[in-house]
């Protein structure tokens, strides 16, 4: 049984779990799926949900895009020069440790309830976790294979990027799947939190309302969101690293 099965197996046992579940209980605490996708298609019809996705998706994918700048470079750094890892490791811990969420009131006092604010809390909760595992990747990455580059006249720049960076990407790639997850999280934080737009507005208000139907339905969305995203990451992973495919 392939990968591809077993997935679409898993898909079906919990969509019938769903309806079985929803309509044998309480409605209005778990609605059946047939209920949700009534009010999805709903919210499709009435435009909320493409508002709502381009209003979110701005503030994602720009705090996303950023933490991936910014952590694979501080990532290289760490893990290639041990001092730079040790003076910055009690700082990665903190940001590790410490809710992010205790952070917006100083983006707030920063930059105000806009746009800045929630792209401030998506790189927060995506920054650390990408530069980690970059750090990781470097540091764990097989020590005959530098000493191989080297005794093949390698310099210290050709061995970075010919024989560091490719053995260390598999952790890399693992570390952009994880912010990316990281940032769907914080994206939603801030839109709760911070600032009532996108689809933290609308999880708001069906909550408020017990709208579950509808409320299920962003769920729903922000899921399938997180999925794509996540796809379109494998999917630049399997080009980036062909060989892991054939490996496979």
């Amino acid at each position: 049984m392939n990968a591809g099965t077993v997935r679409a197996i898993s898909v079906v046992s919990l969509v019938l779990l769903w309806e079985i579940t929803g309509q044998s209980r309480d409605s209005h605490l778990i609605p059946p799926l047939s209920k949700v996708l009534v009010a999805w298609s709903e919210l499709l019809i009435s435009g909320q949900l493409f508002h709502a996705l381009k209003v979110s998706l701005q503030a994602l994918l720009l705090g996303f895009l950023l933490s991936v700048a910014l952590g694979i470079p501080l990532g290289l750094l760490m893990g290639r020069y041990r001092r730079l890892e040790r003076f910055l490791d009690i700082y990665m811990t903190a940001m590790l440790t410490v809710p992010m969420i205790s952070f917006i009131p100083f983006l707030v006092i920063a930059f105000g309830l806009g746009l800045q604010s929630r792209v401030g809390i998506v790189f927060l909760f995506a920054f650390v976790i990408v530069a980690v595992n970059t750090a990781a990747g470097v540091r764990n990455v097989d020590p005959t294979l530098t000493e191989m580059g080297r005794s093949f006249g390698a310099r210290e720049r050709e061995l970075f990027i010919k024989v560091i960076l490719p053995a260390a990407l598999p952790m890399i790639m693992a570390g952009v799947r994880l912010g990316m997850g990281r940032a769907v999280l914080g994206m939603v934080t801030s839109e709760m939190i911070l600032a009532a737009v996108g689809f933290g507005l609308m999880l708001m208000t069906f909550g408020a309302s017990f709208n579950t139907p509808a409320l299920f339905a962003t769920l729903l969305t922000i899921v399938l969101l997180a999925v794509a995203l996540l796809a379109v990451i494998q999917y630049l992973d399997r080009r980036l690293m062909p060989w892991r495919v054939l490996e496979h």
